[in-house]
Protein backbone atom coordinates (compact mmCIF):
# COMPACT_ATOMS: atom_id res chain seq x y z
CA UNK A 1 0.00 0.00 0.00
CA UNK A 2 1.07 3.13 -0.76
CA UNK A 3 2.07 6.18 1.78
CA UNK A 4 -1.62 7.96 1.35
CA UNK A 5 -2.99 4.59 1.88
CA UNK A 6 -1.28 3.79 5.01
CA UNK A 7 -1.63 6.85 6.84
CA UNK A 8 -5.21 6.25 6.06
CA UNK A 9 -4.98 3.02 8.19
CA UNK A 10 -2.85 4.49 10.84
CA UNK A 11 -5.35 7.03 10.93
CA UNK A 12 -8.48 4.62 11.42
CA UNK A 13 -6.48 2.27 13.64
CA UNK A 14 -5.64 5.29 16.08
CA UNK A 15 -9.47 6.53 15.84
CA UNK A 16 -10.95 3.11 16.95
CA UNK A 17 -8.37 2.35 19.68
CA UNK A 18 -8.79 5.89 21.15
CA UNK A 19 -12.50 6.03 21.26
CA UNK A 20 -12.35 2.62 22.94
CA UNK A 21 -10.23 4.27 25.97
CA UNK A 22 -12.84 6.94 26.01
CA UNK A 23 -16.03 4.66 25.88
CA UNK A 24 -14.48 2.66 29.15
CA UNK A 25 -13.50 5.72 30.98
CA UNK A 26 -17.03 7.55 30.02
CA UNK A 27 -18.85 3.92 30.94
CA UNK A 28 -16.79 4.21 34.38
CA UNK A 29 -18.10 7.65 35.33
CA UNK A 30 -21.76 6.84 34.81
CA UNK A 31 -21.26 3.41 36.79
CA UNK A 32 -19.41 5.59 39.80
CA UNK A 33 -22.40 8.65 39.03
CA UNK A 34 -25.47 7.38 37.92
CA UNK A 35 -25.81 3.93 38.45
CA UNK A 36 -23.64 4.49 41.63
CA UNK A 37 -22.76 0.58 41.03
CA UNK A 38 -19.91 -1.04 43.62
CA UNK A 39 -16.96 0.69 43.73
CA UNK A 40 -14.68 -2.92 43.86
CA UNK A 41 -16.68 -4.08 40.73
CA UNK A 42 -16.43 -0.46 38.97
CA UNK A 43 -12.14 -0.69 39.59
CA UNK A 44 -12.48 -4.48 38.21
CA UNK A 45 -14.21 -3.24 35.26
CA UNK A 46 -11.71 -0.02 34.30
CA UNK A 47 -8.35 -2.00 35.07
CA UNK A 48 -9.55 -4.94 33.00
CA UNK A 49 -10.71 -2.94 29.50
CA UNK A 50 -8.00 -0.38 30.12
CA UNK A 51 -5.24 -2.62 30.36
CA UNK A 52 -6.91 -4.31 27.21
CA UNK A 53 -7.39 -1.48 25.69
CA UNK A 54 -3.77 0.31 26.85
CA UNK A 55 -1.95 -2.30 25.28
CA UNK A 56 -3.02 -1.93 21.51
CA UNK A 57 -2.68 1.79 22.24
CA UNK A 58 0.84 1.68 23.61
CA UNK A 59 1.21 -0.07 19.71
CA UNK A 60 0.19 2.84 17.99
CA UNK A 61 2.16 5.56 19.80
CA UNK A 62 5.00 5.47 17.74
CA UNK A 63 2.67 5.55 15.00
CA UNK A 64 1.08 8.82 15.37
CA UNK A 65 3.63 11.06 13.32
CA UNK A 66 2.94 9.01 10.64
CA UNK A 67 -0.98 9.71 10.38
CA UNK A 68 -2.16 8.62 13.55
CA UNK A 69 -2.19 12.73 14.24
CA UNK A 70 -5.29 13.42 12.41
CA UNK A 71 -8.30 12.67 14.90
CA UNK A 72 -5.98 14.22 17.55
CA UNK A 73 -6.29 17.60 15.07
CA UNK A 74 -9.95 17.21 15.09
CA UNK A 75 -10.68 16.63 18.38
CA UNK A 76 -8.70 19.79 19.61
CA UNK A 77 -9.69 21.87 16.62
CA UNK A 78 -13.70 20.79 17.20
CA UNK A 79 -12.85 20.79 21.90
CA UNK A 80 -11.89 24.20 21.46
CA UNK A 81 -14.99 25.62 19.71
CA UNK A 82 -17.35 23.63 21.84
CA UNK A 83 -15.34 24.59 25.44
CA UNK A 84 -15.47 28.08 24.28
CA UNK A 85 -18.65 28.49 23.70
CA UNK A 86 -20.49 26.33 26.86
CA UNK A 87 -18.28 28.37 28.60
CA UNK A 88 -18.78 31.91 27.44
CA UNK A 89 -22.84 30.65 27.84
CA UNK A 90 -22.50 30.00 31.18
CA UNK A 91 -20.67 33.21 32.45
CA UNK A 92 -23.38 35.18 30.28
CA UNK A 93 -26.11 33.43 32.11
CA UNK A 94 -24.50 33.57 35.39
CA UNK A 95 -24.76 37.42 34.51
CA UNK A 96 -28.24 37.28 33.50
CA UNK A 97 -29.20 35.33 36.64
CA UNK A 98 -27.30 37.27 38.92
CA UNK A 99 -28.66 41.16 37.58
CA UNK A 100 -32.02 40.24 37.18
CA UNK A 101 -34.78 43.18 37.93
CA UNK A 102 -35.93 42.83 41.03
CA UNK A 103 -40.03 43.20 41.28
CA UNK A 104 -40.01 46.65 43.28
CA UNK A 105 -37.34 47.97 40.84
CA UNK A 106 -39.72 46.79 38.05
CA UNK A 107 -42.21 48.80 39.37
CA UNK A 108 -39.97 51.87 39.92
CA UNK A 109 -39.46 51.63 36.23
CA UNK A 110 -42.52 51.69 35.14
CA UNK A 111 -44.44 54.61 37.21
CA UNK A 112 -41.08 56.63 36.05
CA UNK A 113 -41.47 56.23 32.90
CA UNK A 114 -43.81 57.70 30.43
CA UNK A 115 -45.82 54.77 28.67
CA UNK A 116 -46.48 54.59 24.87
CA UNK A 117 -49.05 53.55 22.97
CA UNK A 118 -47.82 49.76 21.14
CA UNK A 119 -46.61 46.05 22.43
CA UNK A 120 -43.02 45.83 22.82
CA UNK A 121 -41.34 42.59 22.64
CA UNK A 122 -37.97 42.00 24.76
CA UNK A 123 -36.20 39.04 23.42
CA UNK A 124 -33.79 36.96 25.83
CA UNK A 125 -32.47 33.82 26.75
CA UNK A 126 -34.31 33.83 30.33
CA UNK A 127 -37.66 32.16 31.29
CA UNK A 128 -37.88 33.57 34.72
CA UNK A 129 -37.20 37.04 36.05
CA UNK A 130 -37.26 40.61 34.60
CA UNK A 131 -33.99 40.34 32.18
CA UNK A 132 -31.52 43.42 32.75
CA UNK A 133 -32.11 44.10 29.17
CA UNK A 134 -35.27 46.45 30.49
CA UNK A 135 -33.35 48.24 32.96
CA UNK A 136 -30.68 49.25 29.75
CA UNK A 137 -33.79 50.02 27.77
CA UNK A 138 -35.75 52.19 29.84
CA UNK A 139 -32.51 54.01 30.91
CA UNK A 140 -31.37 54.79 26.59
CA UNK A 141 -34.89 55.23 25.96
CA UNK A 142 -36.70 57.10 29.25
CA UNK A 143 -40.05 55.40 28.13
CA UNK A 144 -41.67 52.00 28.03
CA UNK A 145 -44.55 50.75 25.52
CA UNK A 146 -47.89 49.73 27.53
CA UNK A 147 -47.63 46.12 27.27
CA UNK A 148 -44.61 44.53 27.45
CA UNK A 149 -43.77 40.28 26.27
CA UNK A 150 -40.86 38.89 27.05
CA UNK A 151 -39.94 35.93 24.80
CA UNK A 152 -37.64 32.99 24.77
CA UNK A 153 -36.97 30.92 22.19
CA UNK A 154 -36.28 27.57 23.09
CA UNK A 155 -35.75 24.55 20.13
CA UNK A 156 -36.24 21.29 22.22
CA UNK A 157 -34.42 17.79 21.68
CA UNK A 158 -37.82 16.16 19.93
CA UNK A 159 -38.49 15.60 16.53
CA UNK A 160 -41.86 17.74 16.65
CA UNK A 161 -43.71 19.85 19.37
CA UNK A 162 -47.79 20.06 19.33
CA UNK A 163 -49.44 23.01 18.05
CA UNK A 164 -51.14 23.43 21.66
CA UNK A 165 -47.28 23.31 23.13
CA UNK A 166 -45.74 25.91 20.90
CA UNK A 167 -46.68 28.67 22.75
CA UNK A 168 -46.68 28.44 26.39
CA UNK A 169 -47.42 32.40 27.70
CA UNK A 170 -48.13 33.65 31.35
CA UNK A 171 -49.19 37.14 33.39
CA UNK A 172 -46.61 38.53 35.52
CA UNK A 173 -47.24 40.93 38.28
CA UNK A 174 -47.71 43.91 36.73
CA UNK A 175 -50.71 44.43 34.24
CA UNK A 176 -49.71 44.54 30.70
CA UNK A 177 -46.57 42.54 31.10
CA UNK A 178 -46.73 38.88 29.62
CA UNK A 179 -44.05 36.35 29.41
CA UNK A 180 -44.09 34.14 26.09
CA UNK A 181 -41.97 30.63 25.65
CA UNK A 182 -41.79 29.81 21.97
CA UNK A 183 -40.93 25.80 21.45
CA UNK A 184 -39.27 24.42 18.39
CA UNK A 185 -38.75 21.02 17.54
CA UNK A 186 -35.58 20.23 15.15
CA UNK A 187 -37.90 19.32 12.60
CA UNK A 188 -40.44 21.89 12.96
CA UNK A 189 -40.49 24.98 10.79
CA UNK A 190 -38.44 27.44 12.83
CA UNK A 191 -39.07 30.37 10.37
CA UNK A 192 -42.16 33.01 11.14
CA UNK A 193 -42.98 36.39 10.21
CA UNK A 194 -42.94 39.01 12.43
CA UNK A 195 -45.99 39.92 11.87
CA UNK A 196 -47.75 36.05 11.99
CA UNK A 197 -45.99 36.24 15.38
CA UNK A 198 -47.29 38.85 16.84
CA UNK A 199 -50.95 37.68 15.89
CA UNK A 200 -50.24 34.44 17.43
CA UNK A 201 -48.80 36.04 20.92
CA UNK A 202 -51.56 38.68 21.03
CA UNK A 203 -53.75 35.55 20.43
CA UNK A 204 -52.38 33.40 22.96
CA UNK A 205 -52.30 36.15 25.86
CA UNK A 206 -56.26 36.78 25.09
CA UNK A 207 -56.74 34.00 26.09
CA UNK A 208 -55.10 34.45 29.93
CA UNK A 209 -56.32 37.92 30.20
CA UNK A 210 -58.94 39.40 31.62
CA UNK A 211 -61.85 41.55 29.78
CA UNK A 212 -59.88 44.56 30.81
CA UNK A 213 -56.64 43.44 29.41
CA UNK A 214 -58.18 42.16 26.34
CA UNK A 215 -59.50 45.70 25.55
CA UNK A 216 -55.56 47.18 26.24
CA UNK A 217 -53.94 44.02 24.14
CA UNK A 218 -56.58 44.91 21.20
CA UNK A 219 -55.72 49.26 21.79
CA UNK A 220 -51.43 48.05 21.94
CA UNK A 221 -51.84 45.76 18.78
CA UNK A 222 -53.40 48.69 16.55
CA UNK A 223 -50.58 51.08 17.66
CA UNK A 224 -47.82 49.07 16.35
CA UNK A 225 -45.19 46.23 17.96
CA UNK A 226 -41.07 46.79 18.55
CA UNK A 227 -38.35 44.43 18.97
CA UNK A 228 -35.72 44.77 21.62
CA UNK A 229 -32.65 42.21 20.98
CA UNK A 230 -30.16 42.76 23.63
CA UNK A 231 -26.96 41.68 23.34
CA UNK A 232 -24.32 40.99 26.56
CA UNK A 233 -21.20 41.34 25.51
CA UNK A 234 -18.55 39.54 28.17
CA UNK A 235 -15.24 40.95 29.06
CA UNK A 236 -12.63 39.69 31.11
CA UNK A 237 -10.46 41.83 33.63
CA UNK A 238 -6.94 42.24 32.32
CA UNK A 239 -5.69 40.38 35.94
CA UNK A 240 -7.69 37.27 35.38
CA UNK A 241 -6.19 34.16 33.80
CA UNK A 242 -4.67 34.72 30.93
CA UNK A 243 -6.20 31.63 28.86
CA UNK A 244 -9.57 31.92 30.15
CA UNK A 245 -9.54 35.90 29.15
CA UNK A 246 -8.25 34.70 26.02
CA UNK A 247 -11.09 32.40 25.31
CA UNK A 248 -13.79 35.25 27.29
CA UNK A 249 -12.64 37.86 24.99
CA UNK A 250 -11.47 36.37 21.55
CA UNK A 251 -13.16 32.91 20.51
CA UNK A 252 -16.57 33.32 22.35
CA UNK A 253 -16.94 36.92 20.93
CA UNK A 254 -15.81 35.72 17.79
CA UNK A 255 -18.41 33.06 17.57
CA UNK A 256 -21.23 35.22 19.09
CA UNK A 257 -20.76 37.63 16.48
CA UNK A 258 -20.79 34.47 13.98
CA UNK A 259 -23.29 32.01 15.69
CA UNK A 260 -27.30 32.89 14.56
CA UNK A 261 -29.38 32.71 17.70
CA UNK A 262 -32.67 31.15 17.97
CA UNK A 263 -34.76 34.54 17.53
CA UNK A 264 -32.77 35.07 13.97
CA UNK A 265 -36.17 32.13 12.93
CA UNK A 266 -37.97 35.38 13.36
CA UNK A 267 -38.15 37.62 10.24
CA UNK A 268 -38.62 40.46 11.81
CA UNK A 269 -38.08 43.68 10.03
CA UNK A 270 -35.01 45.84 10.95
CA UNK A 271 -37.38 48.95 10.91
CA UNK A 272 -39.13 47.31 14.23
CA UNK A 273 -35.79 46.49 15.87
CA UNK A 274 -34.02 48.27 18.18
CA UNK A 275 -30.89 46.12 19.34
CA UNK A 276 -29.31 47.12 22.98
CA UNK A 277 -25.37 45.80 23.63
CA UNK A 278 -23.93 46.34 27.06
CA UNK A 279 -20.97 45.37 28.51
CA UNK A 280 -20.17 42.83 31.56
CA UNK A 281 -16.92 42.42 33.46
CA UNK A 282 -17.00 38.78 35.05
CA UNK A 283 -14.61 37.09 37.57
CA UNK A 284 -13.57 34.21 37.48
CA UNK A 285 -14.53 30.75 40.46
CA UNK A 286 -12.43 27.64 40.88
CA UNK A 287 -13.94 24.28 38.80
CA UNK A 288 -16.01 22.41 41.42
CA UNK A 289 -16.34 18.58 41.16
CA UNK A 290 -19.52 18.44 39.88
CA UNK A 291 -18.01 20.38 36.42
CA UNK A 292 -14.99 18.35 36.46
CA UNK A 293 -17.38 15.63 35.74
CA UNK A 294 -19.51 17.66 33.03
CA UNK A 295 -16.10 18.57 30.94
CA UNK A 296 -14.95 14.81 30.84
CA UNK A 297 -18.43 13.64 29.71
CA UNK A 298 -18.65 16.50 27.08
CA UNK A 299 -15.04 15.71 25.94
CA UNK A 300 -15.71 11.99 25.45
CA UNK A 301 -19.16 12.51 23.97
CA UNK A 302 -17.37 14.94 21.17
CA UNK A 303 -14.55 12.77 20.72
CA UNK A 304 -16.86 9.74 19.62
CA UNK A 305 -19.15 12.04 17.27
CA UNK A 306 -16.08 13.31 15.45
CA UNK A 307 -14.33 9.83 15.28
CA UNK A 308 -17.29 8.26 13.97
Amino acid sequence: CNLTGRSFILFAGTVVIWVMLFTTTLMTVVMVVIWQTNIIAVGLFFALFFCIEGIYMTSLLNKVLQGGWVPFANTAFFLAITMSWTYGRRKKNEYDAANLVGKQEFIKIVTGSSQVPGICIFCTDLMNGIPPIVRHYVKHTGSIREVMVFVTVRILPVRSVLPEECFLVDKLDHVGVYRCILQYGYMDNHNMDDDDFIVLVVASLKQIADNDEILLLDSAFTNGTSFVIGRTILKMSITRNCFKRFVINNLYRFLQKNFRSNMSSLKIAPCCTKRLCFWSNILLKMITEKEQVEFLLLVALIYNLIVI
